[in-house]
């Protein structure tokens, strides 16, 4: 389920934060809506507390509901928030990154399903720097809970709970042995990223439906005669020749026509003579895709190993079928990247190595795929041993060092190590991947990651006070929103109130070393209303001043039975 709100600004409070950094606010609102940015401003303000939001939960609010899910809310307005009979405040507060296990829980079971996935795969769950609890996501994938709106069909719902990023891998690997046999079903649905010996359990179980899902997922799919008449876009095509059994004369053809080469090197079912004619192609990305096929033999291997191409020679590298022979080959190679990635892995090869390793390695090579480049970071489903990562931490090789950063579950010293290391990606890496890392790689990776900067923000250490002074003449707006928004921003945000980008002049306006006369001007600015309302300047009861002039006085509200 994405994320249908307006974009947001990157700033938004830890829980630890929560009472002394603003938030700085989103996009302008369009003319017309006078009270909509003043609302939102309010929600967004650290001084917010629970009767300050608990007012909000009206009709007219409406407009700061959004920002439930942008700032640590108080336990006891979350209760409230989540008796409340409108779905889209409960859907707002479900966004929220930083809700407790027993909060995360209670919304999987709401009545409407749009609720329920939203707290199970939404944009907060993503963010969440702790996984969510096992029995939230049960629900949603068994569909146990019963719903009295019901917005998406079954299939719907798990093909958003199955989409690339929404499950942790430690969850997937649990399914894998859960005693229901349901969730063992789905997860047959990732079966070759798990352990031979998972893989083989899944294939035996002793219930008949999952034993059926095993194989079917298994089983080599033949390409039909009706699939490809029924075919009409290249993109369908390139799927069909990359992943089922071509028949003889079809592939004949493609290999002479030179048609869909990306695909069929990608295709774990081609012939042995495919495959050697796939080898020795003249095009070296061809050649490189063709290096990590299964079907490699010997012989192959050591011609790709003597390839021309460094890139093909690096994809060979990490291939898990190396002999010994040309591991050591390759570890001497004048590439160092090549051969870096020899010496990473050594025989006997370990796939789960391989992937993580894979996934550590920055080289720029053609249609590369790592996760984190589509912002997923997680631990693999089938991790190596944590003796491994901790070997690897130790490591002079570099790569290997990146590869122990992957890890989110090293321990307090081998985190200050990597945080400190000399190469930088491996501290990006540490930043991304570990709950616990320090504030100097959070910022660090903050700066050279965008795709990530909603996760890193939500992180306990990630910096808010206290930053470097240059980052306020940042090219990255987002980067000058950050600084600007420092209590401790020691240049003056008058000059970021003319800052090009509007989410910098907002976020400039809830800077709390604006003089309280300046603040109260902003107020009046349509374009930095909200800025100004998020203000820290402003207390609890000058919220409440603010709300009587929007909303009305708590004792109307009260007499009109409105929650005060």
């Amino acid at each position: 389920m994405t994320d249908q709100t307006a974009p947001t600004s990157p700033i938004a409070p830890t829980a630890q934060t929560a009472q002394t950094a603003p938030i700085a606010p989103t996009a302008p609102t369009a003319p017309g809506e006078p009270y909509t940015t003043l609302l939102r401003g309010i929600a967004a303000n650290p001084n917010a507390g629970t009767a300050v939001l608990t007012r909000l939960l009206v009709p007219a609010g409406g407009p700061a509901w959004r920002m439930f899910g942008r700032r640590p809310l108080p336990a006891d307005f979350v209760d409230t928030a989540l008796a409340h009979s409108e779905r889209r405040v409960r859907s707002a507060v479900a966004a929220n990154p930083w809700l407790s296990d027993t909060h995360c829980l209670r919304l999987a079971r709401d009545p409407v399903d749009l609720v329920a996935l939203q707290a199970v795969n939404g944009s907060g769950a993503r963010r969440r720097p702790a996984p969510l609890p096992d029995a939230a996501v049960e629900l949603l994938l068994l569909g146990t809970w019963p719903r009295e709106t019901e917005f998406l069909t079954r299939d719907e719902i798990l093909g958003e709970l199955h989409s690339l990023g929404a499950l942790r891998n430690a969850f997937r690997r649990k399914m894998a042995h859960h005693p229901e046999p349901e969730l063992r079903r789905q997860a047959c649905q990732f079966i070759g990223a798990l352990p031979p010996d998972r893989q083989a359990a899944l294939l035996a179980d002793p219930d008949p439906g999952v034993r059926a899902e095993a194989r079917r997922v298994t089983a080599p799919r033949r390409l039909t005669p009706e699939e490809l008449a029924d075919t009409t876009t290249p993109r369908v095509l390139h799927s069909l020749y990359q992943t089922r059994v071509l028949p003889p004369d079809l592939l004949a053809d493609a290999l002479a026509a030179r048609d869909y080469l990306s695909a069929l090197a990608r295709n774990r079912h081609l012939p042995p003579d495919a495959v050697r004619t796939l080898a020795a192609d003249p095009d070296p990305e061809v050649r490189r895709l063709i290096a990590r096929h299964p079907a490699l033999v010997p012989d192959l291997m050591a011609d790709l190993a003597a390839d021309a191409d460094p890139d093909v020679r690096h994809r060979l590298a990490g291939h898990p079928g190396l002999t010994p022979a040309l591991i050591d080959a390759l570890a001497a190679d004048p590439d160092p990247e090549v051969a870096a990635r020899a010496l990473a892995d050594p025989a006997p090869r370990d796939p789960a190595r391989g992937r993580v390793l894979d996934e550590a390695d920055p080289r720029e090579t053609p249609e590369r795929f790592r996760q984190i480049d589509f912002g997923v970071v997680d631990e693999p489903v089938d991790p190596p041993d944590p003796d491994w990562y901790r070997a690897c931490a130790r490591s002079p090789l570099p790569l290997l060092r990146r590869a122990a950063a992957t890890c989110p579950h090293l321990d307090e010293l081998m985190v200050r190590q990597l945080s400190q290391d000399e190469e930088r990606e491996v501290r990006h890496l540490l930043a991304l991947h570990h709950p616990a890392a320090p504030a100097g790689p959070l910022l660090e990776a903050y700066l050279c990651h965008p795709r990530h900067r909603d996760r890193l923000r939500a992180r306990p250490a990630f910096p808010r006070t206290g930053l470097p002074s240059g980052l306020a003449r940042h090219p990255d707006p987002e980067v000058r929103e950050l600084a600007v928004a420092d209590p401790e921003f020691d240049g003056d945000p008058e000059t970021l109130l003319a800052d090009p980008h509007h989410l910098v002049r907002l976020a400039a306006a809830t800077n709390p070393r604006l003089r309280p006369e300046r603040v109260a001007a902003l107020l009046a600015d349509p374009e930095l209303r909200e800025g100004a309302a998020a203000n820290p300047q402003l207390g609890e009861k000058r919220l409440h001043a603010l709300l009587d002039g929007v909303l009305g006085t708590r004792e109307e509200a009260a007499g009109q039975g409105v929650p005060a």
